[in-house]
């Protein structure tokens, strides 16, 4: 089994960043119509309930954050004009001048203390925000934020999607983007721009990766999403991307293909899994956390065969819960013709999307072949959702957060990596999920846009 070493590496240091090269409106767009299309439907437009990368993508047109982070990874004011610390518990901000919510009415620093004090008491990822003590507002422009300890990620938080500023009107959520809510239906969100009505985006879902790529060959989409490096191959292959027409951004996310466990499943059971199937060296995506901490822990002289000795009949069956997708059922015959070879029994149950992810929140399922998405620009946040909102396992949420608090803590180096060791020994005695891929998503675009 592989340790989370890299979840203590990620909390306990700081990482760099590399190239993000997420799509955005390069020029002012001369269409007036513009239609995204993704994976999935967006299902909030509440910065509170924003655990999912679809729903985010329409929040930037929508919303603004006090910061923003730019290309190449640096913190840049994006609301705020004026930063700087009092102390390293107190952050003075000062707000641009002139900025105008969607209503017409001015942004102030109440608007702000409002909307990060609302995502602290009622955000689905709160815990990011637990060091904000208070906000305390000197006038319209100026605020100061107090923490209860020092923040060394806040500006991470604080340039996040789930920290838009809003306001909350006649049970409306306004921002202070270019662009409005006109109208949001079960597939499809459209946004209308502000100085020009008739303007428009839309961002739909569409399931399918070939509808998706022939909607973008056919001209219906201009832009499309959740592509990855295999989609493209046989996009080109049959001949509907073409990059003199069609042009390939790599996106800041990164999905791992995973097999998720229910909490029925014993860690022994894990383990045979593991190491029959495990073929990455990395439990998560390198190319965010760290491409040398690769190979960490792994069991040696596992014997398989003697492990499988010790289970019974029926814990060799597995029911294995999957999209029902051309890419997931291969994925799911070959993981069945792989246990096949141990004797193991593998029942492959397919299920439509809104099935598939009503199951895997109620944790109604044996084990599910799961596609976890991490974020360049956010890796601390992107891990805290996989954990809390994908493999819903909150536990072991509290238990990293127990060893980072007293890790944090302790001033001493050889106490620090002792406490360390003790995080990573008692964490790594559960396993997450395999890992069974990792892989970047891609981002297609109608080259027509940026002409």
């Amino acid at each position: 089994m592989k340790r989370l070493f890299f979840i203590f590496i990620l909390l306990f240091s700081q990482l760099s960043f590399a190239e993000l090269e997420d799509y955005i409106f390069e020029k002012k767009e001369e269409k007036n119509k513009i239609r995204i299309s993704q994976e999935l439907r967006v299902t909030t437009l509440d910065p509170i309930k924003l655990t999912d990368i679809y729903s985010k993508r329409a929040f930037r047109f929508i919303y603004d954050t006090l910061f923003e982070i730019d290309i190449d990874g640096k913190i840049t004011p994006k609301l705020a004009q004026e930063y700087h610390y009092i102390t390293k518990k107190l952050l003075y901000i000062k707000l641009k001048d002139g900025i105008k919510f969607q209503d017409g009415t001015s942004l102030t620093s109440e608007d702000v203390k409002n909307s990060l004090l609302r995502v602290k008491t009622q955000g689905a990822l709160k815990e990011f925000y637990k060091n904000i003590e208070e906000i305390e507002i000197i006038n319209n422009r100026e605020f100061i934020i107090k923490f209860s300890q020092e923040d060394k990620y806040i500006f991470e938080t604080l340039s996040h999607t789930m920290s838009s500023i809003i306001k909350e009107k006649a049970s409306k959520i306004i921002g202070t983007g270019l662009y409005q809510v006109e109208a949001l239906q079960k597939d499809s969100v459209t946004l209308s721009n502000i100085e020009f009505p008739y303007k428009k985006i839309i961002i739909d879902r569409i399931f399918s990766i070939q509808d998706r790529l022939l909607s973008l060959f056919n001209n219906n989409s201009d832009v499309i999403y959740d592509i990855t490096n295999f989609d493209i191959k046989n996009g080109k292959n049959l001949k509907i991307i073409d990059e003199k027409n069609i042009d390939i951004k790599k996106s800041e996310n990164i999905v791992t293909t995973a097999l998720v466990f229910n909490k029925n499943r014993d860690l022994k059971f894990k383990k045979i899994l593991n190491n029959i199937l495990n073929t990455e060296e990395s439990l998560l995506p390198p190319e965010i956390y760290d491409k040398n901490l690769e190979d960490i822990d792994k069991v040696k002289n596992f014997n398989i065969n003697k492990e499988l000795n010790t289970l019974n009949d029926k814990e060799k069956i597995v029911e294995l819960m999957i999209l029902n997708t051309e890419e997931d059922r291969k994925l799911a015959e070959n993981i069945k013709n792989r246990l096949k070879k141990y004797e193991i029994i593998v029942k492959i149950l397919p299920y439509q999307v809104d099935a598939y992810y009503y199951k895997i929140k109620s944790k109604n399922f044996d084990i599910a072949l799961q596609h976890l998405v991490f974020n360049k620009k956010y890796p601390r946040i992107s891990l805290g959702k996989v954990i809390l909102y994908d493999i819903y396992d909150d536990n072991l949420y509290k238990e990293i957060n127990y060893f980072e608090n007293r890790f944090e803590k302790e001033e001493n180096l050889e106490k620090r990596e002792k406490i360390f060791m003790e995080g990573v020994n008692e964490i790594s005695k559960k396993l997450p999920y395999i890992p069974l891929e990792h892989h970047s998503l891609y981002i297609l675009i109608n080259r027509a846009l940026e002409e």
